[in-house]
């Protein structure tokens, strides 16, 4: 992982400083990056530039105006003189609407900045032209509180007054006319607060800004396409735009790294050329993109080693699945034969206990007929037992034969005399038994022969 992720720093490293022309702003990138601000007046102009490559020190400056918002302009920027900044920063104390501006949108500031650092004269080129575009709309002869000269086919913008500076508002979308690059539509800004537009025209106006000798010390080169400079300090009078170009003392101006304060150049170049120790902001993007190439390369390597993990897992499981099944249906095969086969021990033991039952009540019933046959005191005591039951049967077939006939009736008489009853002897049971079933079919016997002799009288009559 560290050995491809510093393979692919390096070719990104590469690749960067090899790819120096096509990480350069385009035509279209620089118009709309400056339109907002392409018809400031040149003085203006040239401190927002320069400060433009201090974008920390911009922030510091407008957190200083915002603690001290009541102080005068003249007491701001001496107690900025404290601060070691720009002097360009500490100039644009003066202009709070254009610190806000470049406070808020930082991303723009910076490529601002950058784009100047890059490439100083195709910065003026394009400022030129946007100058000269907003000239064929005829814009510029609106800017009534402005000085526009045109000299050797250059637009220069100045203040009337030197001693005042107004900054205008307009919208960019509006006084360029017609925009040649559609698919870059300029940088557009919310109005100014308090700014008043006249019947007439695109500008907006606010009070004009006072300001000090100091304030002018820098002018563009418009021939050489580039911005000098001259020393400013305890300066007592006004410098003219051309005096501050043609000055003796005038010099192309420097970029400071020191004011930059570590932010990070754009391009490799421009790093080298301020032996600048960070990484440019194009190296350290295409570092981020080939980590996060990086990062989603391993993720798919491991979600693949992780797929085929989980696959290998799965055939386990699979397959331990299937041997636990196995093992399962053989052990209730083996318990179903078991069962099976107890089952059958059971039934063979009852056929075997039905044969001996079966020998057992044999020999039950000869032991019965054995006990039986001998006239042993059991059989007294048998008699003794079921001779009242006998005597309530008897008694009972009596009073049906009663009910039968008349014969019946005499003969229930003659059995019920207690003489008889005392004498008779105690029988065994089964011949009392057998007599009243013989006496019952005699009985019967006779009454059908009465049945039949009346019947036969019947018919004679």
């Amino acid at each position: 992982m560290i050995l491809t992720l510093t393979l692919f720093a390096t070719l990104s490293k590469a690749q960067a400083e090899s790819n120096e022309p096509e990480a350069s702003f385009s035509e279209a990138e620089l118009a709309q990056m400056l339109a907002p601000i392409a018809l400031y007046p040149d003085s203006l102009l040239t401190h927002i530039l320069i400060a433009s490559t201090y974008p920390l020190e911009i922030v510091q400056a407008k957190r200083l105006q915002s603690k001290n918002k009541l102080l005068p302009t003249a007491q701001l920027m001496e107690k900025a003189e404290d601060e070691d900044w720009d002097p360009s920063v500490t100039a644009l104390l003066a202009f709070p609407t254009v610190l806000d501006k470049l406070s808020e949108d930082l991303e723009w500031t910076q490529d601002l900045g950058d784009a100047f650092l890059q490439d100083e004269e195709r910065m003026l080129a394009s400022i030129q032209t946007l100058r000269h575009q907003a000239d064929e709309a005829n814009s510029l002869a609106e800017m009534e509180n402005m000085s526009v000269s045109r000299v050797d086919n250059q637009i220069i913008i100045e203040p009337i007054q030197k001693e005042i500076v107004y900054v205008p508002y307009y919208d960019p979308r509006v006084v360029y006319g017609h925009w040649a690059w559609y698919n870059y539509p300029p940088v557009y800004w919310a109005p100014y607060p308090y700014y008043v537009r006249p019947p007439y025209g695109h500008f907006y106006w606010h009070s004009g800004v006072h300001i000090s000798f100091n304030y002018y010390f820098s002018a563009f080169h418009w021939h050489q396409r580039h911005v000098v400079v001259v020393h400013h300090k305890n300066a007592h009078h006004y410098r003219h735009h051309g005096r501050i170009v043609t000055s003796h003392g005038a010099q192309r101006w420097q970029h400071k790294p020191a004011h930059r304060r570590g932010v990070a150049y754009r391009t490799p170049a421009v790093k080298h050329r301020y032996q600048s120790h960070r990484p440019s902001t194009l190296y350290s993007k295409q570092v981020r993109q080939a980590d996060r190439h990086a990062i989603k390369h391993s993720s798919t390597s491991n979600k693949l080693h992780s797929k085929s993990i989980h696959t290998t897992r799965a055939t386990r499981v699979n397959n331990l699945s299937h041997y636990n099944k196995q093992i399962a249906k053989q052990r209730e095969q083996k318990f179903a034969n078991q069962m099976h086969h107890k089952r059958n021990m059971q039934v063979s033991d009852r056929g075997v206990n039905k044969h001996k039952g079966g020998n057992n009540h044999a020999q039950t019933q000869q032991r019965l007929q054995q006990v039986s046959s001998k006239p042993s005191r059991y059989n007294r005591v048998q008699t003794k037992s079921s001779h009242k039951p006998a005597h309530k049967a008897h008694n009972n077939l009596n009073s049906q034969q009663n009910k039968a006939s008349h014969y019946n009736r005499v003969q229930t008489k003659s059995s019920q005399k207690p003489t008889q009853m005392r004498s008779s002897a105690p029988s065994h049971p089964k011949v009392h038994n057998q007599k009243n079933a013989n006496h019952k079919s005699n009985s019967q016997r006779s009454n059908s022969q009465k049945s039949n002799g009346r019947s036969h009288t019947k018919q004679r009559d």
